[in-house]
């Protein structure tokens, strides 16, 4: 049971990417007491009682460190307030089970702050890296589970406001106030912050507080550790609140001690004051029953000596089994995230084989679309919605209406609706022929659409079925998906839905269709509009003058001036598009050489090699990124040749200064991943013989 737990906690911290998951252990039994977690969290700072009544460490933990101690466990010596306490649990009927923490799961974020580093450096605070809390259970039909430990990411004020700022455990601000030279000792009678009228003391303590939150936040992203921040997790709660609301006439139970941050007025959840009091089933809930006193209760019936306790190796083998007992067994869920960033499906929602196949039917059946069937007097009207569990999508769903707005001054012939609505409230009698609609969408769980998405989704499986009965819209769509590449295997999931359904009820791309945007590399809403907007704005002109080969150029001195039109060579904007990506990648990455491969690691980890790599004068960071491309298999080299309808003896023209040209099947193997699927498809341009549609490419399926 322990060391499947800190097994699969590893995995679900994934380096920092963390992947919040529930870890659901058997249920109690009739007159039992059900497999226990003797920790508050997996990763818990000991508490240590000194002989003059001080606490060395967390107070939350001094009992539970006196009875581990108890147990065998010997602290580090000398010992600090950063002590890790090991993982002590109890499957049913069985003694305790004690496991160390391993070090990939146990490291700890220093926290510093940017403009304070000296300052914060001598201050010397630490904390862990998830929170993962293990005494909660929950209740399904009766039937009860006391071992459901989950893992998740800090909210910044969690640790900033209350673990290390609450004068009954670590008590920081004081510190920080000195350290800062908030406190003005230069006047008389004031030697410390007690000497400060309660007013002033106040002011200090807040600004400490501010400060130790803001260098929390800082020390996590430099760490590379998710962590959420708290105007965004209170959004996120008051609009699923207010979708849930919306859809079934009241709010949901919470207790908001637990949801809304203690940093007051300026959060937007703390105005609703507190939740509903009643307790739905299934309910996650606090045990009744305290492990050590069940323990202590236990204990008495069986000898004590240390042959009885099961002292678990920290380097965990594959798959154990604890003898005797069924607590061993585990399941373990994910839990559907929350997070405006994002991180989508790289192959959620895509179409199989049947369904492309169903597609091409229905479009044979009716005939081509043509977007321009609205009449010509008529201006193009265009309409932006966002689809988010947060606020990231929002915010760039916001700057690009604003931008329509601007650039579209003087345009009879566009018409930009000024409001942004959730992507559920976008209507199919809303869907016209001449429309384009704009979205802005994220991604939650693993990849799925967000709750305020759902009811398209719905709408649009009802309309696909109207569409060999009735005239197609002919509509155009263009997609930002916001998503996170970190998290590869879910990349933009929601988009690749939405971007599906789309297509099955008529829409026609623009601008390529789906965009996929990475918070990896765009970090803001400004950053992630700009890498869009270069070929969405073109895309848009060409359309409201009627010319798919013409494009007005506008710079900020044209506007009112009327349309300029100049003649764009896509092969040539094709090639300079490609130089700038080189000399960007060459910018930012570098070459490393193989200094050394050591084949007989593989005797000890299957299928792995040992490669050492020289990367020269350059710095790794910790929890840096290094990026190795196999190349592809000769069958999926074959596949993509097949799919672009071109011969593998062809040369590719990659148009690089002072770089051959490859052969077309040399191009595939070695210079593209197959193996995750493309941002864009512009670099089908470049395709000597293009025999294939972008939009048909965007329908295959994947290369497995």
């Amino acid at each position: 049971m322990a060391s499947e737990l800190v097994r699969n906690m590893c995995e679900a911290f994934n380096d920092g990417n963390v992947l919040p998951t529930v870890f659901v252990f058997p249920p109690r039994q009739i007159d039992s007491r059900g497999p226990m977690i003797w920790n508050h969290q997996v990763l818990e700072f000991a508490g240590y009682e000194m002989d003059d009544g001080t606490i060395l460490g967390d107070s939350n933990s001094t009992g539970l460190t006196k009875a581990i101690i108890e147990l065998g466990w010997t602290p580090p010596s000398p010992r600090s307030r950063w002590d890790l306490l090991p993982l002590v649990v109890m499957a049913d009927g069985d003694v305790p089970a004690m496991v160390e923490i391993p070090s990939e799961l146990g490291r700890l974020v220093e926290i510093r702050h940017p403009r304070y580093t000296a300052e914060f450096e001598k201050l010397d605070l630490k904390w862990v890296t998830v929170p993962a809390l293990t005494r909660l259970g929950f209740d399904i039909g009766g039937v009860q589970y006391t071992a459901a430990p989950f893992i998740g990411w800090f909210m910044d004020a969690e640790i900033g406001v209350r673990d290390l700022a609450d004068t009954f455990r670590y008590n920081a601000l004081p510190d920080i106030a000195q350290a800062l030279e908030l406190i003005d000792t230069t006047i008389e009678g004031i030697e410390g912050l007690d000497d400060l009228p309660e007013y002033e003391r106040l002011s200090v303590l807040s600004r400490s507080q501010q400060e130790l939150t803001y260098a929390v936040h800082w020390s996590y992203q430099q760490a590379k550790v998710s962590m959420s921040d708290t105007l965004t997790a209170s959004t996120k709660w008051c609009r699923y609140d207010d979708d849930f609301k919306a859809k079934n006439g009241f709010r949901l139970p919470a207790d908001p001690y637990w949801l809304a941050p203690p940093q007051g007025s300026i959060v937007p959840l703390w105005h609703r004051g507190g939740a509903p009091n009643y307790q739905p089933k299934p309910l996650i809930c606090r045990h009744v029953q305290d492990p050590l006193k069940a323990w202590g209760r236990e204990r008495v019936n069986l000898p004590t000596t240390a042959k009885l306790l099961h002292l678990v190796n920290t380097k965990i083998p594959d798959r154990p089994m604890l003898p005797g007992k069924s607590s061993s067994s585990y399941c373990v869920v994910p839990i559907p995230k929350r997070r405006d960033e994002g991180y989508g499906g790289i192959l959620a929602g895509r179409p199989t084989p049947q369904t492309i196949s169903a597609l091409q039917v229905q479009a044979s059946s009716v005939g081509p679309p043509t977007f321009h069937d609205r009449q010509s007097s008529s201006p193009l009207s265009v309409t932006v919605f966002f689809c988010s569990a947060g606020t990231f999508a929002e915010k760039v769903a916001v700057k690009l209406t604003d931008r329509l707005r601007d650039f579209a001054q003087g345009c009879i012939n566009l018409s930009v609706c000024s409001t942004i609505e959730p992507l559920n409230q976008l209507q199919a009698s809303a869907i016209r022929p001449g429309s384009i609609i704009l979205l802005v969408v994220s991604s939650t769980g693993q990849g799925e659409v967000p709750a305020n998405g759902s009811g398209f989704i719905a709408m649009c499986d009802r309309e696909a079925g109207k569409r060999l009965t009735s005239p197609q819209r002919s509509f155009r769509y263009a997609i930002y998906g916001n998503g996170d590449s970190r998290y590869a295997a879910t990349y933009n999931g929601a988009a690749h839905i939405i971007d599906q359904r789309l297509r099955q009820i008529g829409g026609l791309t623009l601008a390529g269709g789906l965009h996929q945007g990475d918070t990896a590399v765009a970090a803001t809403a400004l950053q992630a509009l700009n890498s869009w907007w270069t070929k969405l704005w073109p895309a848009i002109q060409d359309l409201a003058w009627d010319s798919p080969k013409l494009r007005r150029a506008n710079s900020d001195d044209d506007f009112g001036k009327g349309p300029t039109i100049q003649t764009i060579d896509l092969q040539t904007e094709a090639t300079s598009r490609h130089q700038v990506r080189f000399k960007q990648l060459r910018t930012e990455y570098h070459e490393a050489g193989i200094a050394n491969i050591n084949p007989s690691y593989r005797e000890h980890h299957q299928g792995t090699y040992l490669v050492t790599l020289d990367i020269g004068s350059r710095r790794y960071e910790d929890m840096g990124c290094i990026q190795v491309l196999p190349i592809n298999s000769p069958p999926k080299v074959r596949r993509a040749l097949r799919a672009l309808g071109v011969s593998g003896s062809a040369t590719f023209c990659l148009n690089i200064p002072g770089t051959d040209n490859p052969l077309y099947s040399t191009f595939l193997t070695e210079y593209i991943d197959l193996e995750s699927p493309f941002p864009n498809l512009e670099w089908l341009q470049t395709l000597a013989t293009n025999t294939i549609s972008e939009d048909t490419l965007n329908s295959l399926p994947s290369l497995d």
